[in-house]
């Protein structure tokens, strides 16, 4: 009889495996449309059975041993790398082309436009420079330049600050994601104890929270025994079987500019960033607004900067009768070309006239000082230099202001006006200068000429009708600057224009290759992780004719069975 049960044992085991084997198959086709869902493989298992009389062991059938989840793990870090690296060339993108909107090139309005039209209206002066009209029109040109500047400047910021925010979004999903791979890692760790599968639904859940972490930051997974996994930022851990350090940000300020901060909760410790959405975000706010709003920036200042060098050495229609200097000094006693001065601009050894004129009589009388910044001996400071003017204009007088500045005061009767101005002191101190500020951030035209257009120095000689001054100032749009490495200011600009496409070219390239990769690799985690229809078809009709074959198998040993007893009785 044991020859006879061992042959049913045989027939039922079969039936039990193919039937499980069957329900794994069931469940792969039901879930072929379950995102991040993992194919099964039902391990079948031959089985040691009796002796037959002859003394073999054929066996004793066959068991389910086993669930398979169809998973290479080193596919799977290649493709949680690649999907961030996609979403990290994607914030770039976005980024570059928020900027070349900001810069609204080939319009009637861009910046470009307004620095052609500002430099062909001092043009147009140097041919009437005794029209008020004309006068006007470089004024409101050069305000256009100065507000174009401004809106791009902020324009940046704006999105400096959705950057902030939309990193302070991500990591707020970061922590939450690494909350609940700590608390899968004790629930799978519980359920792998039993050794048999009963955890692969809680796997699936746990991959799919890495993927979309590795979306947000490059990650590294280590699995441990018992089922559970450590999630490492860098060298950092994140979560370490059943807890997470938790994640956060922090606003924080970094030269004048407010960046948000990723660190780890339970100890603020920072965060190193590599790839992910977090990374690409953090290198479009440290990298490409940062070099984006130093080029405003470097473009704004060579145009005051080179203007007003000009332009404090011509005269307007009108002289002076009180100016003050757009620049204070920091320490009027201190040397003027010094960081104890603190001016933005900084003088050069030289020297300027002052002319004074006398209104009634049309008397004028000119008053060379000298600038010594040579470096030897005592130079001039704001104090001293104040003093020489005193000594030896007549007519007029200057003074150091209450707030550091430099101001000149004609007597009644009389007027200033400046000339051959080759220490740039001047435009250092914001005299008798077009443009005030040094920046993106504060560039403007002077009150003084907004006030009075015909303080616009267009002469150079204080000659009617002398334009040349003007000219000069026009040919700046094209004359090479030492301060932008020998570009004029409009090649300065363009470049800037330029260097965006490129830089829009090459995020546009690397968002097509990281997809292509990303796709490669989703290809090759599908043609293993994957349900496909087709195979486990095929899989279906094997394990069918197998059921059927045991069935069969059952049935004729029953039969045999039920005849021997036949027999017997």
């Amino acid at each position: 009889m044991g020859l006879v049960t061992g042959a049913l044992q045989i027939g039922r085991n079969a039936l039990l495996a193919y039937q499980s084997a069957l329900q794994v198959i069931g469940n792969n086709i039901s879930n072929v449309g379950t995102e991040g869902y993992t194919r099964q493989t039902g391990v079948l298992t031959p089985l040691t059975g009796l002796d037959l009389p002859e003394g073999f062991t054929p066996g004793g059938g066959v068991a389910l041993t086993g669930l398979r989840r169809n998973v290479d793990e080193a596919i799977e870090n290649r493709y949680r790398i690649a999907v961030g690296d996609q979403a990290g060339a994607l914030a770039r993108q976005e980024v570059i082309g928020r900027i070349e909107s900001a810069m609204n090139e080939l319009s009637d309005s861009d910046l470009s436009t307004l620095l052609q039209l500002f430099f062909n209206a001092l043009s147009d002066l140097q041919n009437e420079p005794t029209g008020y009209a004309g006068r006007a029109t470089i004024i409101t040109a050069g305000q256009s330049v100065a507000d174009e500047i401004h809106r791009q400047r902020t324009e940046v910021l704006a999105l400096r600050d959705q950057i902030n925010g939309d990193m302070t979004i991500a990591v707020q999903r970061a922590n939450e994601i690494a909350s609940d791979i700590a608390e899968l890692n004790v629930r799978i760790s519980a359920m792998e104890s039993t050794g048999r599968g009963a955890s692969n639904a809680l796997r699936d859940q746990r991959d799919r929270l890495l993927r979309e972490l590795g979306e947000l930051i490059q990650i590294q997974v280590r699995e441990q025994p018992g089922g559970s996994i450590n999630v490492y930022i860098g060298n950092e851990p994140l979560v370490q079987a059943g807890a997470s350090r938790g994640l956060t940000t922090t606003l924080e300020t970094y030269g004048e500019q407010p960046r948000a901060t990723v660190r780890f909760a339970d100890n603020n410790a920072p965060v190193t960033i590599h790839g992910g959405k977090l990374g690409g975000l953090i290198e479009a706010r440290d990298v490409l607004l940062v070099d984006q709003m130093n080029h405003l920036d470097g473009l704004a200042r060579a145009l005051v900067w080179e203007v007003n060098k000009a332009h404090a050495s011509g005269q307007g229609i009108e002289g002076y009768t009180d100016i003050t200097g757009a620049f204070d000094v920091r320490d009027p006693a201190a040397v003027l070309n010094s960081t104890y001065a603190g001016l933005s601009y900084k003088p050069q050894n030289g020297s300027f006239l002052i002319t004074v004129t006398d209104k009634s009589t049309g008397l004028s009388r000119d008053h060379l000082i000298t600038v010594d910044l040579d470096g030897i001996g005592p130079d001039d400071s704001l104090n001293s230099l104040v003093a020489q003017i005193n000594a030896k204009i007549t007519g007029s007088r200057a003074e150091v202001t209450g707030d550091n500045r430099l101001r000149f005061i004609a007597d009644t009767g009389f007027e200033i006006t400046f000339s051959q101005d080759s220490s740039n002191v001047l435009a250092a101190l914001g005299v008798n200068v077009f443009f005030t500020g040094t920046s993106s951030q504060n560039i403007a035209v002077s009150n003084v000429l907004s006030g009075n257009p015909n303080f616009l120095a267009a002469a150079s000689n204080r000659t009617p009708g002398d334009g040349s001054n003007a000219g000069r100032m026009a040919a700046l749009g094209s004359e090479p600057v030492a301060a932008l490495g020998g570009r004029s200011i409009t090649e300065f600009y363009n470049a800037i224009v330029a260097d965006v496409a490129v830089k829009g070219s090459a995020a546009s390239a690397s968002v097509t290759a990281a997809g292509a990769i990303t796709s490669a690799l989703s290809a090759q985690r599908e043609s293993i992780s994957g349900v496909s229809l087709d195979e486990e078809t095929i899989n279906l009709l094997r394990l069918e004719r197998a059921f059927e074959g045991a069935a069969r198998y059952t049935t004729t040993i029953n039969r045999l069975i039920e005849e021997m007893l036949a027999i017997v009785a």
